[in-house]
């Protein structure tokens, strides 16, 4: 009996040691062990990167990237650090060099390769801080990353609105590859920091209507953010950090009126606001920025927002843009959250486009309801501080009323078809003349 708990002493006190030697061996007094550790963990200090002190540049949030993958990933060329070396995308590695050749060609005087390498080298430490997380590439890679992407944008650009330029650019010339820049330009994943394209640009000799990269770039994806308009001239340049930052820069008005509390978005479908009298208007008067909204006397404005192929992508990219940098401001968000809550079937988005508020270019009814309601999945907005005007709380208070609700009742059910209303005018001058009637034969018993 004493032999077997001496036993079962001894075998729970290897188990002990097993499972937990750091342990064992404090309790004897040896502290060799603990030492071996936290001289482990320094050296994991001591190797941490720097953070960032300016970060502009990020990967997507993973939780983002599963609800669609194709809308933040490039179809054609990679752009800064985070695709390169994609296999899917080097071959536009021979198509950079081409346009490097080209821009140097067609340089100032004076302006050579090493100058340009000297330039973008005085530039990189400023462009890796713009960066969310540590960039592999050494100092040499780096610098020629971003003289070959650069170029590339700027040349493209330049080619695409100047024909004498285009030669026989197999990129110019074929009208899918260009639909894919566009794309691929406006990827949070695949932008180099602005100033790195504005210098570059300065190197050239324009000698065409674009004095600045500036409005190159606005002038080519303008119709992702609102057709037939002019953009940018509000926007202070000197902040815009990188392409997809200067879309949303063109996206958001420039004044914005908060609400006075913290209320919640208004959740009224548009069949539900619809029913209740609140008629809708494309444009908003005195606006030509994409988020503004506004409701008044019964009537929503909301600007005209075009639904294509890379609607999708523009939206999810200028979200994840804002749920990584812009927390406290995200006006975009907020703007995708309300178009959410008013389309909740296809009926829903079928009376948006029947009054022209959206302009479908996608396919049926169903394509652009799933569309709307995808682009705010696992998305967070503060309501504090979204884009969040006092219109929306009116319309909340317009909705409350049981006399609108009645008085579209009332319309709606009895007046609501030609043959209603005819018959409706027929009653009312039957009722007119039976009164007529009645008191004409009242008159004539008086005379009577």
């Amino acid at each position: 009996m004493i032999f077997t708990c001496l036993l079962t002493v001894e075998v729970n006190l290897k188990m002990m040691r097993d499972t937990d030697p750091i342990s064992w061996e404090n309790e004897r007094g040896d502290n060799v062990p603990i030492q071996t550790l936290e001289e482990s963990i320094r050296k994991k200090w001591n190797a941490l990167p720097a953070l960032s002190d300016e970060p502009c540049i990020y990967r997507v949030p993973e939780i983002l990237r599963r609800v669609s993958e194709s809308a933040y990933s490039p179809q054609l060329v990679s752009i800064g650090p985070f695709n390169r070396g994609n296999g899917s995308l080097v071959k536009m590695d021979v198509h950079k060099l081409r346009y490097l050749k080209t821009f140097l060609d067609h340089r100032c005087h004076g302006i050579s390769l090493r100058f340009c390498l000297d330039g973008l080298r005085e530039l990189e430490a400023s462009a890796r801080q713009c960066y969310a997380e540590l960039i592999s590439l050494n100092s040499d890679q780096f610098v020629e990353m971003m003289l070959l992407d650069g170029v590339f944008i700027i040349m493209f650009l330049l080619k695409f609105y100047s024909p004498e330029r285009r030669d026989k650019d197999p990129i110019i010339n074929t009208m899918w590859m260009i639909c894919a820049l566009q794309h691929d330009m406006i990827l949070l994943e695949n932008q180099l920091p602005f100033f790195v394209l504005e210098y570059l640009f300065r190197l050239m000799s324009v000698s065409n209507q674009y004095s600045n990269i500036f409005d190159l770039i606005i002038d080519f994806l303008k119709d992702l953010v609102k057709e037939n308009t002019t953009l940018g001239t509000n926007i202070d340049r000197f902040k815009v950090k990188h392409i997809l930052d200067l879309l949303r820069s063109c996206c958001i008005p420039s004044s914005f009126q908060h609400p006075s509390n913290n209320e919640p978005y208004s959740r009224h479908s548009v069949t539900e606001i619809h029913d209740v009298g609140v008629k809708f208007k494309a444009g908003v008067s005195g606006s030509s920025c994409l988020l503004d909204v506004k409701f008044s006397n019964g009537v929503l404005e909301i600007q005209p927002l075009p639904i294509q192929d890379r609607t999708e992508s523009f939206f999810r990219n200028l979200i994840a843009l804002e749920q990584c940098h812009y927390p406290r401001s995200a006006y975009v968000t907020g703007y995708a959250l309300f178009m959410d809550y008013l389309i909740n079937t296809p009926k829903d988005a079928g009376l948006l486009i029947d009054h022209e508020i959206i302009k479908n270019y996608l396919g049926s009814h169903e394509d652009v309801s799933a569309l709307i309601n995808n682009l705010s999945k696992h998305v967070v907005l503060d309501n504090t501080s979204s884009y969040f005007p006092r219109y929306y709380q009116e319309l909340n208070e317009y909705c409350k009323g049981r006399r609108h609700k009645w008085s579209t009742s009332l319309r709606r059910t009895y007046y609501g078809s030609p043959i209603t209303i005819i018959s409706s005018i027929a009653a009312i001058l039957l009722l007119c003349l039976t009164i007529i009637q009645t008191i004409c034969s009242i008159i004539s018993v008086k005379k009577s």
